[in-house]
């Protein structure tokens, strides 16, 4: 049996409580931000989150579940019994990752005053390298790190949320896995600033 609605009647944790012992596809698509995205289910578990027909990796995907979490208008609808025609699998346990997402939403709360500014520019400590394994955000954004990097560029190059940047930013921080370089990336100049330069 076929379902649909909208995220603002039904938001997506309530969803995938209500069809975890389900399989099948469901279609998210009207988000604010966010292209159409699709969840394959099997009982139990989540077996892909695809966008523009292509399976995310473990971090992209964990941020766009986040995102949908948040999102109170959008469109859904579930259809069951269809399977991803690709091999990619993530295999998470719904209750899992419901519970995950909810605690990294509980500590972006705790820690917002602590994040730092979105243009405060980072760079890889010497002992990065040896944790890319085990750090998926770290493995991630290591390119951009090396050369030294704002959450705000980080953000836009791996098209993940700016909040969830800065707190892991913050999280590596505290670790000693990057630094901060004491220098805030340049904006672009606005009207006064175009004013001053002539």
């Amino acid at each position: 049996m076929a379902l649909f609605g909208s995220l603002d009647s039904l938001p997506l944790e309530e969803l995938l409580q209500l069809l975890a012992q389900k399989e099948g596809t469901l279609e998210i698509w009207n988000l604010k931000d966010m292209p159409p995205t699709t969840i394959y289910l099997k009982p139990g578990r989540i077996r892909s989150v695809d966008q523009n027909g292509k399976p995310l990796d473990p971090l992209m995907a964990k941020a766009v579940l986040q995102a949908l979490i948040q999102a109170r208008q959008g469109s859904f609808e579930f259809i069951p019994g269809a399977k991803p025609k690709h091999r990619h699998r993530l295999n998470w346990s719904i209750e899992k990752v419901l519970l995950s997402i909810l605690t990294l939403q509980d500590e972006l709360v705790r820690y917002r005053p602590h994040l730092p500014h979105p243009r405060a520019v980072f760079k890889t400590t010497p002992f990065a390298k040896k944790h890319l394994s085990e750090e998926n955000f770290l493995k991630k954004a290591y390119p951009y790190l090396q050369k030294g990097s704002s959450s705000k560029a980080l953000a836009t190059a791996l098209g993940m949320p700016l909040d969830l940047v800065r707190f892991y930013l913050y999280r590596l921080e505290r670790k000693g896995l990057v630094e901060r370089t004491g220098q805030m990336e340049r904006g672009k100049p606005g009207f006064f600033g175009w004013l001053f330069k002539g």
